[in-house]
């Protein structure tokens, strides 16, 4: 006797034996439950923090500066606890499942190349004239810089055990993967858009656009290594070198930190992504576009026999 269509779809089994399309709702599901659950014990946990530090969040007295963000950052730690702990216990998977293999170092091959991305992104504007190089700063605060070198450490990495560890590695092995890109990487783009529909237009247009080019750069990146260690240091050093050591926007949220290497965005246009940053610029359309190119067309062999072609 087959189950029903409401167990098939229900995110606390381990059942698998349904159609494809089940299959997808299902992890989808998921997903927004491990979101869900996970942003509501975090808000729960740093309120404790707070009030244990002698602040009163639910009244608004709250730390000024970066200690509130972060806090905020500290707190995709309890997103990335609740995903692997799901995983484990629901989906009987173990750590490597969710992409923890291979080896480490390819962190830091993930952290080079988000340099060296940021590096002609930056120097094709300065070449525009969309954004001014003035120097770097002698007042580096060495404490501040490691406080957030952690903090963009877990947000990273958060975000890619749950889009790429957890629901791309989920569905790859069941629907096509072109398919199962986009899905994950709609549910990346997704939480992003709180803070770009605020944003003009056109550079709302741009930095959807650019949040799936990153999105499927991370995820080649994570199939062609067969782990997420090269993909979390791409993510968290972009992050980290651009808001603190560069001192830029992010996603549209203003920096707090006054940055080691000094830009400036002169007029703000499309070059430079206005308020929200070069996330929203065309520059960065241009730049991630040919890394993909260049990516698929150099890895064809490799991911053809991965279910691409």
């Amino acid at each position: 006797m087959k189950k029903g269509i409401i167990y098939n779809l229900n995110p606390f089994n381990n059942e698998t034996n349904m159609s494809s399309a089940e299959y997808i709702i299902k992890k989808l599901l998921a997903f927004i439950l491990i979101y869900v659950f996970s942003a509501v014990l975090g808000e729960g946990v740093i309120i404790g923090i707070l009030y244990g530090m002698g602040y009163d969040p639910l009244h608004g007295i709250m730390p000024a500066g970066e200690i509130g963000e972060l806090l905020l950052y500290y707190g995709f730690l309890v997103f990335s606890l609740v995903t692997l702990l799901y995983c484990r216990f629901v989906e009987k998977k173990n750590i490597k499942f969710v992409g923890f293999s291979g080896n480490p170092i390819e962190y830091l091959a993930g952290a080079l190349v988000a340099t060296i991305l940021l590096f002609i992104i930056l120097g094709i504007g300065c070449l525009c004239g969309s954004i001014s190089f003035y120097g770097f700063s002698t007042n580096v605060n060495i404490k501040s810089i490691l406080l957030w070198i952690l903090a963009f450490g877990i947000q990273g990495a958060t975000e890619e055990i749950m889009c790429r560890g957890f629901l791309l590695n989920s569905l790859k092995n069941r629907i096509s993967i072109p398919l199962a890109i986009l899905i994950s990487s709609t549910a990346f783009v997704f939480p992003h858009l709180s803070s770009l529909i605020e944003a003009d237009f056109v550079y709302a247009v741009v930095g959807i656009i650019n949040l799936y080019l990153v999105s499927i750069t991370f995820s080649i990146l994570v199939l062609w290594r067969s782990n997420i260690w090269i993909a979390c240091g791409l993510h968290s050093a972009w992050n980290f070198i651009l808001y603190v050591i560069m001192g830029l926007s992010l996603s549209g949220s203003e920096s707090v930190s006054k940055g080691v290497v000094l830009f400036s965005v002169k007029d703000t246009s499309i070059l430079n992504g206005a308020d929200y940053g070069i996330e929203a610029s065309v520059i960065t359309t241009v730049v991630l576009g040919m890394l993909l190119f260049v990516m698929v067309k150099g890895w064809k062999g490799r991911i053809g026999k991965d279910g691409i072609s």
